[in-house]
């Protein structure tokens, strides 16, 4: 049995993470890299913010986890 790359319990199959896993480490390093790197907080109002978040690849890398379709 396959073990998580995150918490080192294992998985009986699918990707080598559990979902849940994915998604706790991904948030945590978007959020850092949300609040030390990016440029547009300092750039735009909310609204344009929150559409320019949408594009964002960190939102993309966070979805890779997910097991929906």
């Amino acid at each position: 049995m396959a073990k998580c790359k995150f918490c080192g319990q294992g998985v009986r199959s699918g990707p080598v993470f559990h979902p849940a896993c994915w998604e706790q480490t991904v948030n945590k390093l978007a959020s850092e890299f949300c609040d030390e790197y990016c440029k547009f907080p300092f750039e735009m109002d909310y609204e344009a913010l929150v559409d320019k978040c949408e594009q964002c690849p960190m939102v993309r890398l966070k979805e890779l986890g997910c097991n929906e379709a």
